[in-house]
């Protein structure tokens, strides 16, 4: 074996270190990705979906002829997803078409990488902060309007880094928007809890910290708290019960914010370019200009 030093580029990841910051990106293999596809010399974008994109599930639409060529394009995006969350949801959006993609597919898919494109130094940013785990957790009602199942979302931060994030279709069809929450605060608590326990056997954390979700839904926070269970919502009783239980036992702890501040909506839903830009960018998203020490906010 040879000892190669500190490491900087692995498997189209490139790594930055600084005394305060690591910084994470993929922009060789962004410049790889534009000439496969010859689109170098594309028209950049901000956003890599339209806010209100037409729902591309009509019948009669013509089939995209060059199967394969789409697949391999979702295929280079599913990688790049690894350094950018800002991409998850639109991916996941486009993988739901591999086996049948239409003419408007392709066309999304490229506005995408017309995105990636104009942001193609991005990456993650990781400071040298304490160890609070902090989780936000969202979900889009009924948004899929070809089987109307919701869209699950969660960021989970680990001393304001970013260190895990979902942007996943539910299994089954949420009856309410309560439902759908409930269901995405189950599964962002129970990825929180495993990070919370691998931090633990790290020896970097106390038993006794207490790691928060952030929700902006009130129906959902007052249903973990409820201790009666009403027939409506007997259905869901399980979940109820694991996300109770932890906020009974002292694991979790839930806090409301205004919908505006939930950075896991950026996972759930396209946004218009205010929004969009806001939540990328507390996502620890940022351009590698910008990693001057004396401009980064520690």
């Amino acid at each position: 074996m040879q000892d190669l030093g500190e490491i900087h580029y692995i498997l189209g990841l490139e790594i930055d270190f600084h005394e305060e910051y690591a910084f994470i990106c993929q922009s060789r293999y962004v410049f790889s990705m534009l000439r496969k596809f010859n689109m170098q010399n594309c028209k950049d974008i901000d956003t890599p979906m339209e806010q209100h994109v037409k729902d591309p599930i009509k019948v009669d639409e013509r089939s995209f002829e060059d199967i394969t060529l789409y697949r391999s394009f979702i295929g280079s995006l599913i990688w790049l997803t690894i350094t950018r969350p800002d991409l998850s949801y639109c991916v996941h959006k486009l993988m739901q078409f591999m086996q049948d993609p239409k003419i408007q597919h392709w066309k999304m898919a490229k506005r995408v990488l017309r995105y990636v494109s104009s942001t193609q130094d991005y990456g993650l940013l990781y400071k040298n902060e304490d160890l609070t785990i902090v989780g936000y957790s969202d979900s889009d009602f009924a948004s899929d309007k070809m089987d109307r199942k919701s869209i699950n979302a969660y960021t989970i931060f680990l001393g304001g880094n970013l260190v895990s994030w979902l942007s996943k279709k539910q299994d089954t069809i949420s009856l309410s928007s309560c439902e759908a929450e409930y269901k995405a605060l189950t599964t962002t608590t129970k990825e929180l809890l495993w990070i919370k326990r691998l931090i633990m056997e790290l020896k970097c954390i106390k038993d006794d910290d207490l790691p928060l979700i952030k929700c902006d839904n009130i129906s959902a926070q007052a249903l973990a708290k409820n201790p009666i269970f009403h027939a409506k919502n007997k259905h869901i009783e399980v979940a109820h019960h694991f996300v109770r239980e932890k906020l009974i036992g002292g694991e979790i702890n839930l806090e409301h914010i205004d919908t505006s501040s939930c950075i896991a909506d950026l996972l759930t839903k396209p946004l218009c370019k205010s929004v969009f830009s806001k939540h990328r960018s507390n996502l620890g998203l940022i351009s590698r200009s910008m990693l001057d020490p004396h401009k980064i906010h520690f």
